[in-house]
């Protein structure tokens, strides 16, 4: 039945393309079924070596290309890299937390046998600015390393370069 002038009930007089906010309102999506990728593996130091050195050679490399053996005075005989896990800063130092890690192929070895390793830690040793430094050693690819080297005789050597934060691959013009 119509009521006054009309055939239809008020749910049908609207024109088709008015809807209401409720009809337009996004709708929540469907709960995602998708698994996140897992995270990458932590990296994990090579045997014997302390855990902060774990992925140093994923860090920013110091030296253009391997450091050869020198003929004469090279405390780390072999063919070097050298990494560092901070910025040199524009002053010439290297900041607190810093970690240098300088990996050697010994001479006829197709391994690496070496890893020295620069800490700065601050407040560590004002007279030697505040650099940590200990050096390891293995005999074979599959070895664990163990403690060669560190303190007064490490640092006696890096005295000559002091006026380079106590890092040779500057002194030398070694670095990138």
């Amino acid at each position: 039945m119509a009521a006054c002038g009309g055939g239809s009930s008020p749910e049908d007089a609207a024109p088709a393309e008015t809807q209401t906010v409720l009809d337009t309102a996004p709708t929540d999506p469907a709960p995602s079924t998708t698994v996140p990728p897992p995270a990458p593996p932590r990296p994990k130091p090579l045997s014997g070596l302390p855990a902060f050195t774990a992925g140093y050679d994923g860090w920013r490399k110091l030296n253009r290309k391997p450091i050869p053996p020198r003929q004469s005075a090279d405390a780390h005989s072999g063919t070097k890299n050298v990494y560092a896990s901070k910025k040199l800063r524009p002053s010439g130092s290297f900041p607190n937390g810093t970690i240098l890690v300088k990996e050697a192929v010994r001479p006829g070895r197709d391994f690496i046998g070496l890893i020295a390793i620069m800490r700065k830690e601050r407040g560590l040793d004002r007279d030697h600015n505040d650099w940590r430094f200990v050096e390891y050693t293995r005999d074979s690819a599959g070895a664990r390393f163990a403690e060669t080297a560190s303190g007064s005789v490490c640092w006696t050597c890096h005295m000559g370069a002091q006026q380079t934060d106590y890092v040779w691959i500057y002194t030398l013009g070694l670095s990138r």
